[in-house]
Order: structure tokens, then C-alpha cells, then sequence
């Protein structure tokens, strides 16, 4: 199954107004580093994982730092940026050198898009070192980030990862079966120092369930993006109140069709992701936002970028067969 990613597009205008960072671009001819730089506490392993219903999922710990040149910033032309060093300082004072590896890594789940370099551990990684500081993250701590690239060029950040929450009602991880063509209730508990709630959904089988009613359906899984903009909205309607990213793209039919629940035979995997200030700051805009993409980093130094944490549940859910 494809990686449920995180949002490429938050559309969180006027969220971030409180904020003391100043807004930073590239302009023509500028030469930045830039860092897109994701903590992220209890979501499913994408990299072992089956297939939606295929057997136990393993929920993790990890870290994602893209690097990547901005060239001709306002052309939007990246290069990799190989052998940096990336270091995570914990609260303990345990600090964490991030081994580059394959950019698919980052690319999956980190909220970037283009060339670059990816430094990554996690908490089921094969050395001990790596993984059991990361195994004892949790809600609330302090993080700093450090990266040091081979020209010289340094640039830090910190973070504070959002409070534990938990679904209501659902075990995250666990497998629910629910009734086709009825909307689901989705209900979280407050993350404390959240800024803001991103509510995931990848369904599969839409294609071939929706075949008979005429339907078509391009993308099979299709993704879709839910909101709740503050740190006190803390509910959402599945699927009806997802796609919120997808009004102009998703077909009409098929828009109107997910206001009355998800067909049977489908499978989906859900997911709510209390997510930090950074993130918020660097993702807003889009769609709510007249004015257009609008960043305000978080990272100083010889560059830009933002380094985000964020605390995630999640679960699958089937509406059986026809």
C-alpha cells in the first residue's frame, strides 16, 4: 500500500497570526539551503507494513530531514545536499547523528517534493544507538535540531511535540469494521500545545464499488485531507468532511457520492495528526489563503525551512463485502 503521507498543502491561513518569526523567500538568483525537517510519534510503519487487512501494523517513532538547494530560487530548481551532518538533540541530552539515506525515504512522508538529500532514523531502526532514544519520545518534550553541510553553512531549530491525544473510542492501530454508506463521528481527546489537527484518509476499492453506480474513479487509493484548525476542534465526519484540498480535482459524482458514506468492499486507513506551530507556519496557505503560499520558517542560519514535530493516531477501517 502507498504511504500515507503528510499534507503537502495545509490550508491554515490567519492560524499562525501570533507568530514572531519573520517571513523569509528566495529570490531570483539566491542560493538557500533549505530544511523540511518532520518528527513524527505513532505512525503506522510504512516500510514493513502489508496491505490494509493483511496482517499486524506497527505503530513508530521517526525523524525525516530533507536538504535541499534552492538554485534560481524563484524557478523553483533544487539540488541535493550530501553529507551534512544532522544532528536531533533530545531533552536528555542525548543527541542523534541522522544517517543520509535513500531520498525516497523522506519523500514519502515529509512534506517536500523535488530533488534533495534525506537524513532519517527511526525507532525500529538496526542500530540500538538510533533507535531507543527514539522509542522514549513523547508529547510535550523539547527537540533541537542542528545541521552543519560540508561548505560550512550551519542552520538549527527547535521544536516542542504536541501533547499525547487519543481517538475516542478506537485503539490506535487497531482494525474497525463499520457499516457501509453510513458517515463516521471521527472524536479525539486535546493535544496540549497543538496548533492544529490534520485528519488523513486512504481508501482503496473505490473503483471497482462504485463501478455499477456509474461512477469513475481515477485514483485508486484515493487520498484525502481533513482539517481541524484549532487546538479545540477536536472532531471530524468521515468521509464527508475530508478532501478539503480536493474540491477542484475530486469528480463531482464522486464528491457527491462520499457524502453518504463509503460504498462496501472499500478499506481505509484514518489518520488524526496533532501538529506544532512550525509546521503549521511553514505549510499554511493554499486555498484559504487569497493572498497564496505564505511560509514563515522556522530554522535560522544559512538558510530556511522548518522543523516540525507532531504526535499522530490512526486506524483501519473496512466496510466488509458487497
Amino acid at each position: 500500500m502507498r504511504a500515507v503521507r503528510m499534507v503537502a498543502a495545509l490550508a491554515l491561513s490567519g492560524v499562525a497570526a501570533a507568530c514572531e518569526l519573520t517571513e523569509s523567500t528566495a529570490a531570483s538568483g539566491d542560493d538557500l539551503v533549505v530544511v523540511e525537517a518532520l518528527v513524527k510519534l505513532g505512525g503506522p510503519d510504512f516500510w514493513s507494513e502489508p496491505d490494509i487487512g493483511e496482517g499486524a501494523i506497527s505503530s513508530i517513532n521517526d525523524v525525516r530531514v530533507m536538504l535541499h538547494r534552492t538554485i534560481e530560487g524563484d524557478l523553483g530548481r533544487n539540488q541535493p545536499v550530501p553529507g551534512a551532518r544532522v544532528e536531533l538533540r533530545l531533552p536528555d541530552g542525548t543527541v542523534l547523528r541522522l544517517p543520509e539515506i535513500d531520498v525516497d525515504f523522506c519523500r514519502q512522508s515529509a512534506p517536500v517534493e523535488g530533488t534533495g538529500s534525506c537524513y532519517f532514523a527511526s525507532s525500529i531502526d538496526a542500530d540500538e544507538r538510533l533507535a531507543a532514544p527514539l522509542r522514549n519520545l513523547r508529547g510535550g518534550m523539547r527537540l533541537d535540531l542542528s545541521i552543519e553541510t560540508v561548505g560550512g553553512e550551519r542552520l538549527s531549530s527547535t521544536s516542542r511535540i504536541p501533547g499525547d491525544f487519543e481517538l475516542v473510542g478506537v485503539a490506535s492501530g487497531s482494525t474497525v469494521d463499520h457499516a457501509a454508506n453510513t458517515l463516521l463521528d471521527l472524536n479525539w481527546t486535546v493535544s496540549e500545545g497543538t496548533w492544529s489537527y490534520v485528519a488523513e484518509a486512504e481508501i482503496s476499492g473505490l473503483r471497482a464499488a462504485l463501478a455499477a453506480e456509474g461512477i469513475t474513479v481515477e485514483d485508486d487509493p484515493l487520498f484525502l485531507i481533513g482539517l481541524a484548525i484549532s487546538a479545540a476542534d477536536t472532531t471530524i465526519v468521515f468521509p464527508s468532511e475530508f478532501g478539503v484540498f480536493d474540491r477542484f480535482d475530486l469528480d463531482r459524482d464522486l464528491s457527491v457520492r462520499l457524502q453518504q458514506g463509503l460504498p462496501a468492499a472499500t478499506e481505509s486507513r484514518i489518520s488524526v495528526a496533532a501538529v506544532d506551530r512550525n509546521y503549521v507556519n511553514w505549510i499554511r496557505g493554499g486555498n484559504f489563503n487569497p493572498s497564496g503560499q505564505v511560509r514563515v520558517p522556522s530554522v535560522q542560519g544559512d538558510g530556511t525551512g522548518f522543523f516540525g514535530t507532531s504526535v499522530v493516531r490512526w486506524f483501519d477501517l473496512s466496510t466488509g463485502g458487497l
